[in-house]
C-alpha cells in the first residue's frame, strides 16, 4: 500500500524543472534597414541567463555588446539609441510550458509561441515568440525563433534615437521596426 500511495504522490506531484543557464555561444540577431532597400544584419555579443527550476526564464542583453561590423556605428548605437549610460541592458522573461525543456529527450524537438516580456529603454511590452526547442546529444537544450519577432522602436521611446542616427549617418530613412531573431543554448546547471 505504501508503495502505491507513494508513487501516486509521485505521479500527482506538479513536474519540475532543473535549473539551467545560458551559453555564451547563444545569439541575438536583428537587422537595421536603411534608405528604403539596404538591409544589414547585427548582434549583440555579451548574453547571460537561466531557466529556474520553475520554468521561469530570464535572459539579459548587454546593450553595449551590440556589433554592426562598424566600429563608429556601434558607439553611435550604444550612445545615441540605446543610452547605455541610463540603460545598459534589455530583459526578456517568460514561464516556460513543460514540453519546451523538460520533457524533451535527445534529438526531439517541441514547439511554442512564448508570450514574453520585453524590458528595453526603462519601457515593459508584452510580445509573442514563435520558437523550436530542440534537445541536443550533448544534453544541451537549444532554442530558437521560427519567425522574427518584431520590434517597434517607438514602443520603447527609442525613435529619437533612430532618428538621431538617421541625421548623423544622412541617411534619408531608417526603419523603425527591426526583426529579431535569437539562438539560445542552455546547459543543465550541476546539481
Amino acid at each position: 500500500m505504501k508503495l502505491l500511495t507513494s508513487t501516486l504522490l509521485i505521479l500527482a506531484a506538479p513536474l519540475s524543472y532543473a535549473e539551467w543557464t545560458l551559453s555564451p555561444d547563444s545569439s541575438v540577431k536583428f537587422l537595421s534597414t536603411k534608405n528604403t532597400n539596404i538591409t544589414e544584419v547585427h548582434e549583440f555579443t555579451q548574453l547571460s541567463g537561466s531557466v529556474s527550476d520553475k520554468g521561469n526564464a530570464e535572459i539579459s542583453i548587454d546593450l553595449s555588446s551590440v556589433e554592426t561590423g562598424i566600429g563608429i556605428r556601434n558607439e553611435r548605437m550604444q550612445s545615441m539609441l540605446f543610452n547605455v549610460s541610463d540603460y545598459a541592458t534589455a530583459t526578456v522573461s517568460t514561464d516556460l510550458p513543460d514540453t519546451m525543456m523538460l520533457a524533451l529527450k535527445n534529438g526531439e524537438t517541441a514547439t511554442s509561441v512564448l508570450p514574453l516580456t520585453l524590458e528595453l529603454h526603462g519601457e515593459k511590452k508584452d510580445i509573442e515568440a514563435d520558437v523550436l526547442a530542440t534537445a541536443a546529444a550533448d544534453g544541451h537544450v537549444i532554442v530558437t525563433t521560427q519567425s522574427p519577432v518584431l520590434v517597434n522602436a517607438g514602443d520603447f521611446k527609442l525613435a529619437k534615437g533612430v532618428e538621431a542616427l538617421r541625421e548623423v549617418a544622412g541617411l534619408d530613412r531608417i526603419s523603425t521596426t527591426v526583426p529579431v531573431t535569437f539562438t539560445l543554448l542552455f546547459t543543465e546547471a550541476p546539481e
